[in-house]
């Protein structure tokens, strides 16, 4: 006989049970791959209400910890771990009726500084590793994965804007991309990520009601041009001299992109303008669908779609949102492009 599926959810705050496991109604967790914090929502639901009046009640700014555990969930007796992570308490609703408490969680540190403070410097000679690293120890996280090259910017400034966006922004400009953990940052290439394995294989069965594939020329691109300028040297220039305007263009072909930014020298502006291009052929044809939830896939891994031709072939995983609720058990809606031939 086989044992039926079911899931059991373990949410620890600051590291202890504190009762929260047992009263959950309902958990909605997002796993991005970049570019936005992972968040997750727990709705906790208690006729009594006892959180308005017992000793504890949940509070901002603290840790939470939420891992899944999965039984029976691929073959009989099996007991699979999905830790979800590390978040920090930001958002408190009480509501009724029913009485019910939702909190939500985000991934990133609990110093409220680094996505709140504006801050002003400039960086010479730097690579964006070191940068991170910077941050990395600002913030008490205890890890930096970094997986890429590593150029050297002849000069970044910072200019009036937070920790967390100027981050994001110069991974972006760079063609890195940032993922944020409450304890960690992890930068990487997907072009190192992109021609790894296949995590799972899905198929229209697999599917719930949802899905959804797309293919489109709109803003997607065979190449692109940028301009940066030669500075000045310290002497040997007269009053009036106009500067040296170099353009590059990446790539070639019928769909040029044409990119106003700033670029230091040609090999960033080599830099910039691949990394806008592969973002934005990353459009070129997408996939999203719901299924019932595997723990195996994370943001960031690659999955295979067969069986439905046209649709089929190797998708890099950008968003994944894991879902748990007493009515309807545990799924997820995942979503992400086809891999291409990046420039």
């Amino acid at each position: 006989m086989t044992n039926a599926r079911y899931v059991e959810c373990e949410v620890l705050y600051d590291g202890k049970e504190v009762g929260l496991s047992n009263r959950l109604k309902a958990l909605n967790y997002t796993d991005n791959s970049s570019g936005v914090s992972d968040e997750i929502v727990l709705t906790f639901c208690d006729r009594d209400a006892d959180w308005l009046r017992n000793d504890f009640v949940p509070e901002k700014e603290h840790d939470l910890d939420v891992t899944l555990w999965l039984n029976n969930w691929k073959r009989d007796g099996d007991r699979l771990c999905y830790h979800c992570g590390n978040f920090t308490l930001d958002d408190i609703t009480y509501s009724g009726s029913p009485r019910q408490c939702m909190i939500r969680g985000v991934s990133v540190p609990a110093a409220a500084s680094f996505q709140v403070d504006p801050v002003s410097k400039t960086w010479k000679q730097v690579t964006l590793k070191q940068i991170a690293e910077e941050m990395k120890i600002k913030y008490g996280m205890t890890d930096l994965f970094y997986w890429g090259e590593e150029p050297v910017i002849d000069t970044v400034t910072q200019s009036t804007q937070t920790d967390s966006a100027f981050l994001y922004d110069i991974c972006e400009k760079q063609g890195m991309f940032l993922k944020i953990y409450k304890k960690a940052l992890v930068i990487f290439d997907k072009a190192v990520y992109e021609p790894r394995g296949i995590t799972a294989r899905f198929t229209e069965n697999d599917f719930d009601d949802n899905w959804e594939w797309n293919s489109t020329l709109y803003e997607t691109y065979t190449g692109a041009t940028i301009s940066y300028v030669i500075p000045r040297p310290k002497k040997g220039y007269k009053k009036g001299d106009k500067q040296q305007i170099i353009e590059v263009t990446v790539g070639g072909g019928p769909r040029l992109l044409h990119i106003n930014e700033k670029a230091e020298n040609e090999g960033e502006a080599q830099r910039i303008a691949k990394a806008r291009i592969n973002a934005e052929n990353e459009k070129a044809v997408t996939i999203s669908f719901s299924a019932i939830g595997d723990p195996d896939i994370v943001a960031t891994c690659n999955i295979e779609i067969y069986g439905m031709g046209r649709c089929d072939g190797k998708y890099f995983v950008n968003k994944v949102t894991h879902k748990l609720s007493g009515s309807s058990g545990y799924s997820m809606t995942v979503s992400g492009y086809r891999i291409f031939s990046r420039l």
